[in-house]
C-alpha cells in the first residue's frame, strides 16, 4: 500500500530539530569551565605583578635607607656627642634603647662632610645624626648644629617601613677572628660596625660598614652647653632654601 504525499510527510522525522536540553546544559557547563580558568588565569598574573612590584619597590627603598647609614656612618667624626644640651658624652658613638624616643635600640654621632657650599648657611659641615625606630618606621634625625639650644626638635626623615629588633654590633680591632662586642668604648671608634635588623618584606637584614680612620679628634667648642653661635630656628630656615645640596 503507497503512502500518499502527505503521509510521507507526517512520518519523516525532522533533522532541523534544535539541540536537546541536555546537550544546552552541557554546553553551558563548558563555558563556565572555561571562564572560570580565564578568570584565574587573569587574577594569578594581576596578583603576581602586584607581587613583583612590591618587591621592588620594598628593595629600592631598602637600598636607598642603607645608603643613607652608610654614608653617614662613613664619615664619623671624632667628636663627642651632646645631646640636649647636656655635659659631653664619653663616647664618639652612642648607642642605647629609647634613644630620642626610639620604640627600640637609638644610636647617635657627629658626622663631617654635611656640604655647605661656599659657607653660605651659618653653620659647620659638621651634623649630629641619630637613628631611631618609631611604630615600626626607621627614622633619621638631625640638628643644624652640633651643639643644638636646649629644646631644639631635631629634623626627621623616615628612611625604611617595617623594621623592628635593631641591632648593633661593633670590632675596634679588625683580625681574622670573629670578635664583635656590643659595648662601645669610650675615646675610640669603632673599625666595623654590623648593623642588623628585621624587615616584614625580607626578614633578618645584616650590613657591616667600615668606619673611616681620622687622624685626630675634633676639639669641643668653648660655648657653654645649650649654646650654640646662631640660632637654630634660623639655620633652619636657611637650610629650606638648600636642602636638595645639603645631604651627601
Amino acid at each position: 500500500m503507497s503512502l500518499t504525499t502527505n503521509e510521507q510527510l507526517v512520518n519523516t522525522p525532522n533533522k532541523s530539530a534544535g539541540f536537546t536540553l541536555i546537550e544546552l546544559l552541557l554546553s553551558l557547563a563548558i563555558f563556565g569551565m572555561l571562564g572560570m580558568a580565564t578568570y584565574s588565569v587573569l587574577n594569578n598574573t594581576i596578583k603576581g605583578k602586584e607581587a613583583i612590584e612590591y618587591q621592588t619597590d620594598q628593595l629600592v627603598a631598602l637600598q636607598r635607607g642603607m645608603l643613607f647609614i652608610e654614608n653617614d656612618l662613613r664619615q664619623i667624626a671624632q667628636r663627642k656627642v651632646r645631646i640636649g644640651g647636656e655635659e659631653p658624652s664619653q663616647q664618639y658613638f652612642i648607642a642605647t634603647p629609647y634613644l630620642f624616643d626610639s620604640d627600640d635600640l637609638g644610636f647617635a654621632f657627629v658626622r663631617d662632610g654635611w656640604t655647605n657650599p661656599a659657607m653660605m648657611l651659618p653653620r659647620s659641615e659638621m651634623q649630629v645624626v641619630a637613628y631611631r625606630v618609631r611604630e615600626s618606621v626607621l627614622e633619621r634625625l638631625y640638628f643644624n648644629f652640633v651643639d643644638a639650644d636646649v629644646g631644639v626638635e631635631p629634623r626627621v626623615q623616615p628612611i625604611l617601613e617595617g623594621v623592628s629588633e635593631l641591632e648593633l654590633s661593633y670590632r675596634f680591632k679588625v683580625t681574622n677572628e670573629d670578635n664583635w662586642q656590643t659595648e662601645i668604648e669610650d675615646n675610640a671608634l669603632p673599625k666595623l660596625i654590623k648593623l642588623a635588623f628585621v624587615t616584614e618584606a625580607f626578614g633578618r637584614i645584616e650590613r657591616v660598614f667600615e668606619v673611616i680612620e681620622k687622624t685626630q679628634a675634633v676639639a669641643q667648642p668653648s660655648n657653654q652647653p645649650g649654646q650654640s653661635p646662631e640660632s637654630d630656628d634660623d639655620a633652619q630656615d636657611s637650610d629650606d632654601s638648600s636642602e636638595q645640596v645639603s645631604e651627601s
